[in-house]
C-alpha cells in the first residue's frame, strides 16, 4: 500500500513542483527565530537601580567582605515610626546595551520580574495548545488549507505587534502568534515530505528547515543594528507578507486525497507535477484504479455514530478517537511514547541553549550569531551521516555528543571556554532536531501523520515553555545549571532512541493497520532468525559431541 503511493511519487521524480513547496517553506521558515526567540533581545536581563524618592534613602547588603551593593528591589523611609523599608516602584535601567526594551519599558525586574520568562514561555503555550487541534484539522481538512490560514494570521499579526500599547495585549498576540505557530511550520514540512519521493525524502527533510539559521543570523543582525524593540519588531514582519502570494501556486499532498477519497482533485495535482516536473504518469483511469485501490487499503471503514447523538457529541468523539488511535495499538504506542520523549527532551535542550547566552558571560549578539552557526551542521553534515549510518544510531550519536559536552560544563569556569561547550552541545542537539523531525514523519502514518507530529510538537513545547524559568531560577543560582539539566536529559535520549525502528529507505506507512502488519512481520523475521541460529547451535553442539 505505502508502496504504490511511493511508486506513484518515484515516477513524478523532483522537480519544479516539488521546489515550490521547499522554497515557500524555506523562506518562511527564516521568519519564525525573530518571535520563537524574541525573548533574547526584547526580555533581556538588564543591571537596573531604583528611583528613590527625596524623602528615602538606599538599602546597602553586603555581598561578601569586599563587595558591598545596593538593593535594588527595597529602599529605606523615614516615617513617624522610625525607618520603614518600602518597595521600589521606579528603576534606571542600563541602556548601554541595548535602548529599548519590553523589560525596561514594563519594568520587568523585582516582583515582575517573572514577566520576562512569561513572554517567551506564552509563545510556546500557544503552539502547546495548537499541536494536536492543528494536527486534528491537517488531517481531517487538508494540509494546504491549514497552511495558508497559519501563514496570513502569523503574517498579519507580527505585523500589529510593535503598535500594541500595553503589555496583556502584546502578550495575547504572542499567544496567538504561538497557536499559529505548528500551522506555518509542522504542516507545510509535512506537506513537503508527502510530495517528495522515498530517496529525495532525506534531503527534502533537512535541507527545507536550513533557511532557519539564515532567520537566526538576520535576527541577531537586527538586533545589533537596531537597539530600540518597537523598530526591531517593525522590521521583522514586512519580509513575511511576501509570503502570502506564494500560497496560490503550492498544491494539496496528493496522499492525503487519495486517501481521503477526493480523487479528481489528486489526479488534477498529479498531472500538475507530471507537468511541472516532466514526468509521465499512467493513463487516468489507471491512476483512478490505483487511487481507490490505495484508499481501500489505507482507510478503515468507520461505523456511523448514533442518530440520537449530537453534533457536539460525535464531535468530542471523534477527536478522542482521532487522538487515542496514536496509542491504541502496541507498535503506534511504542513509536508514539518514544517520539514524545526525545521531542520533549528536543524542545528543553535546544530552546534552552538557544537562550542562556547571557548565563555564559557572552555578548548576546555573538551568541545568538554563534548559536546560528552551530546549526550549519544539521543542515549539511547531518544528511551524508544519516543516509549512511541511518536515522536511529545517528540520533543516538547526536544525543550522547550533547549530553557529554554539557555535563562537563559543570567543571570548567564561566567564560569562553564553557561557551564553546555549549555551542558543541548546540551543534549535537540542532542535528538531533533534524533527525528526530525526519524519523517522525517516517515514522507516522499518513492516516495520522499530522496528529502525531502536532501532538510531539505540543510535547517539545512544553519543554520550551519550562526552560526559560529554569534559567531564570535555576541560572540565577548556578550559571551551569540548566546546562547540567539538559545534558542529563540528552543522555536520557540516547537509550530512548535505541527503541525506535530504523527507517532509512523504507517506504511511508499510510495507516496505522500497515505500519502494525510491518513490526509483526519484523518479529516474525527476527523469531525465525533466532531459531535458525538456535538450530545451527544445536548443529554445531551435535557435531563437536560426535
Amino acid at each position: 500500500m505505502a508502496n504504490k503511493s511511493d511508486t506513484l511519487l518515484e515516477e513524478l521524480g523532483c522537480g519544479k513542483w516539488n521546489l515550490i513547496v521547499i522554497l515557500l517553506l524555506g523562506y518562511w521558515s527564516a521568519q519564525i527565530p525573530a518571535h520563537s526567540l524574541g525573548g533574547t533581545y526584547l526580555t533581556p536581563s538588564l543591571e537596573h537601580s531604583c528611583k528613590i524618592p527625596s524623602d528615602g534613602f538606599p538599602i546597602f547588603k553586603e555581598e561578601n567582605e569586599n563587595v558591598t551593593t545596593v538593593e535594588a528591589c527595597w529602599y529605606n523611609k523615614n516615617t513617624s515610626e522610625g525607618i520603614e523599608k518600602v518597595p521600589c516602584t521606579e528603576w534606571d535601567f542600563d541602556n548601554s546595551t541595548f535602548l529599548t526594551t519590553l523589560t525596561s519599558e514594563f519594568q520587568m525586574v523585582c516582583e515582575k520580574e517573572y514577566l520576562r520568562p512569561t513572554f517567551q514561555s506564552v509563545y510556546f503555550v500557544g503552539a502547546l495548545v495548537a499541536g494536536p487541534i492543528i494536527g486534528f484539522l491537517s488531517d481531517r481538512y487538508g494540509r494546504k488549507t491549514v497552511m495558508t490560514v497559519g501563514v496570513i494570521v502569523y503574517a498579519t499579526l507580527s505585523n500589529l505587534i510593535c503598535w500594541l500599547p500595553n503589555l496583556p495585549l502584546i502578550l495575547a498576540t504572542r499567544f496567538i502568534l504561538g497557536l499559529m505557530h505548528p500551522t506555518s511550520l509542522a504542516v507545510p514540512y509535512t506537506l513537503a515530505m508527502e510530495q517528495s519521493a522515498p530517496k529525495n525524502r532525506t534531503a527534502v527533510g533537512v535541507l527545507t528547515f536550513f533557511p532557519w539559521i539564515i532567520g537566526y543570523f538576520t535576527w541577531a543582525g537586527q538586533a545589533y543594528l537596531i537597539r530600540e524593540w518597537r523598530w526591531l519588531m517593525l522590521s521583522v514582519p514586512v519580509p513575511a507578507l511576501l509570503a502570502v502570494p506564494f500560497l496560490w501556486f503550492v498544491d494539496e499532498s496528493p496522499r492525503w486525497l487519495i486517501l481521503k477519497g477526493y480523487h479528481d482533485r489528486a489526479l488534477r495535482v498529479l498531472k500538475r507535477a507530471a507537468r511541472l516536473n516532466r514526468a509521465k504518469l499512467p493513463p487516468d483511469e489507471e491512476l483512478l484504479t490505483l487511487m481507490k485501490l490505495i484508499q481501500t487499503e489505507g482507510v478503515k471503514s468507520k461505523s456511523q455514530s448514533q442518530n440520537g447523538t449530537s453534533r457536539f457529541m460525535k464531535l468530542l468523539k471523534a477527536v478522542g478517537e482521532e487522538t487515542i488511535i496514536l496509542v491504541r495499538t502496541p507498535e503506534m504506542r511504542r513509536i508514539t511514547l518514544c517520539l514524545y520523549c526525545l521531542f520533549l527532551v528536543n524542545g528543553t535542550v535546544f530552546y534552552g541553549l538557544s537562550l542562556s547566552g547571557g548565563d555564559l558571560g557572552t555578548d548576546p549578539f555573538i551568541y545568538m550569531a554563534l548559536t546560528g552557526l552551530m546549526e550549519v551542521p544539521g543542515s549539511t553534515v547531518v544528511l551524508p551521516m544519516i543516509n549512511i549510518l541511518g536515522r536511529r544510531r545517528s540520533n543516538v550519536i547526536y544525543f550522547l555528543g550533547t549530553g557529554v559536552s554539557l555535563l562537563l560544563l559543570t567543571f570548567i569556569p564561566k567564560g569562553w571556554v564553557a561557551t564553546t561547550m555549549a555551542l558543541m552541545g548546540k551543534m549535537s542537539i540542532s542535528m538531533a532536531f533534524q533527525v528526530v523531525y525526519l524519523h517522525g514523519t517516517e515514522l507516522f502514518p499518513t492516516e495520522v501523520r499530522l496528529r502525531g507530529l502536532g501532538t510531539g510538537a505540543m510535547v517539545s513545547k512544553t519543554g520550551t515553555i519550562i526552560v526559560p524559568y529554569i534559567i531564570n531560577t535555576l541560572g540565577a543560582v548556578y550559571w551551569w545549571g540548566p546546562s547540567v539539566l539538559c545534558g542529563a536529559l540528552s543522555i536520557v535520549a540516547c537509550v530512548i532512541c535505541s527503541m525506535l525502528p530504523e527507517t532509512l529507505r523504507m517506504p511511508l506507512p499510510d495507516s496505522v493497520a500497515a505500519l502494525e502488519m510491518t513490526a509483526l512481520m519484523r518479529k516474525r523475521e527476527k523469531m525465525r532468525g533466532k531459531e535458525k541460529s538456535a538450530a545451527m547451535d544445536q548443529d554445531e553442539t551435535a557435531s563437536f559431541s560426535t
